[in-house]
């Protein structure tokens, strides 16, 4: 059921969502210190940071022009 090409997969998928993460939390408005912050909490635990990041990390500002 579980093999080392499901766990690869899944560790791929995994690194991919962080690197995302890490990227929107740079591109994001927060201070420096938060942004340390939840980079550090996404590459220390992976896939816990990420979940946590998306539903309550900083988020890149959209600006609208007319």
């Amino acid at each position: 059921m579980f093999n080392l090409e499901t766990g690869s997969i899944i560790g791929v998928i995994i690194l991919m969502a962080s690197l995302w993460a890490i990227a929107k939390i740079l591109y994001s408005e927060e201070g420096r210190t938060v942004k340390i912050l939840w980079v550090a909490t996404v590459v220390l635990l992976p896939l816990l940071g990420f979940v946590f990041w998306y539903f309550v990390g900083p988020r890149e500002q959209i600006s609208h022009h007319l």
